[in-house]
């Protein structure tokens, strides 16, 4: 409780705070309006008091904040949100609104408390390093696409080099050769880059998930066996439907990530669920291979982004791979791109956890069409 002078001190602290405060009454209007909040958001003390709360939010931000009001009155929850504005100057403005019940000694809810911060300069900054990392995975990508591409092209220009210079038709059959692998594998690039940009788009017949899932499985077992790989799985009997092609897309993807990470044998689960309360669908592929370190999951599903040491994908052409047409497609690094690129294209997402050590667990939630 606060004695006479602890309620000045509470008034000069309000006056005095170096961001707007403001309160309301039960009907929402306003009644307490800090110097703050005049220079803030415009409009004296003597102009605000008795305005609807509503009032100092853009149109577009108006119902939602009148909502978050009404529910820190009836439900005594406190909710945030921002919005933009342009101040007397006319210059953009961020502000972070925080919104909270007053509350009486005897527990009755007579208004709300505004509390409004200027973040215009952090969300500037926010900005300029998303754009500063956007950047920076530009180059790296048009880095690794020019690497896979040189060596593509290097394949094709010795072959046929080295076939102009012969008129054997068994030297010319081989560079026909080489010549078709290197540009199956530069289509086979440019199909995964399309993937990530725009997702699957060609047209795929639907089929029942649950069905889909268990079949892909039953397939996949013998190979998991030969590698020394247990599988276990967790299939929910969803009766749903997903297009077959990208969910086939998807589960070769991430299986044979998981494949990768287990060079020694482990264990690989695959589970499917319905996410619960939506018409959603929960696919998650979980590996107990060798985890992925904290500073490279950001990076993750960046087209040639890898880990993998038995391909660096920032080191020299190989010549043996330019000499046959091509260069690996085992660590190329599209994985997990092209499953972003399907499942964002599908309105859903994926997420990845993992640890050195300590395995890594793929989560893609989609929307599901019910039977």
């Amino acid at each position: 409780m606060l004695d006479a002078l602890g309620h000045q001190f509470f008034q000069d602290m309000c006056i005095h705070a170096g961001v707007a405060l403001i309160a309301t009454d039960e009907q929402l209007r306003i009644r307490f309006w800090n110097p703050a909040a005049a220079r803030m958001l415009g409009g004296s003390a003597e102009a605000m008091l008795g305005q609807p709360i509503g009032s100092i939010v853009p149109a577009e931000r108006r119902a939602l904040a009148e909502r978050l009001c009404s529910r820190a009155l009836t439900h005594a929850e406190t909710s945030a949100l921002d919005f933009q504005y342009h101040n007397a100057a006319g210059e953009p403005m961020v502000v972070a609104v925080t919104i909270s019940p007053v509350i009486d000694p005897n527990g009755r809810r007579t208004g709300v408390s505004v509390y409004v911060r200027d973040v215009t300069r952090r969300m500037i900054l926010e900005r300029e390093m998303a754009e500063h990392r956007k950047m920076s995975a530009l180059g790296s990508m048009a880095g690794q696409v020019a690497h896979h591409f040189n060596n593509v092209l290097g394949g094709i220009i010795t072959s046929l080099d080295f076939a102009q210079s012969s008129d054997e038709p068994d030297v010319l059959h081989r560079a026909m050769h080489t010549t078709i692998s290197a540009l199956t594998r530069a289509n086979s690039i440019t199909q995964g880059l399309l993937a990530f940009a725009e997702g699957y788009r060609g047209a795929s017949a639907m089929s029942d998930v649950a069905e889909l899932v268990g079949q892909f499985a039953s397939e996949l077992e013998p190979r998991l066996a030969a590698q020394n790989i247990r599988l276990e799985l967790d299939i929910e009997a969803i009766e749903a439907l997903l297009p077959a092609r990208q969910m086939l897309t998807i589960l070769e993807n991430l299986t044979a990530n998981a494949r990768e990470a287990m060079p020694g044998g482990g264990t690989l689960r695959i589970e499917l669920q319905l996410f619960p309360g939506e018409p959603k669908g929960i696919l998650r592929v979980i590996d107990t291979g060798c985890g992925i370190p904290p500073e490279h999951l950001p990076r993750v599903f960046e087209p040639f982004f890898t880990t993998k040491d038995a391909q660096d994908s920032t080191s020299p052409p190989d010549r043996a791979a330019i000499q046959s047409g091509g260069c690996s497609t085992s660590h190329a690094g599209m994985g997990l791109a092209i499953v972003h690129g399907i499942v964002k294209e599908m309105g859903g997402s994926v997420t990845v956890s993992s640890r050195p050590g300590g395995g890594t667990a793929c989560s893609v939630i989609l929307p599901l069409k019910l039977k």
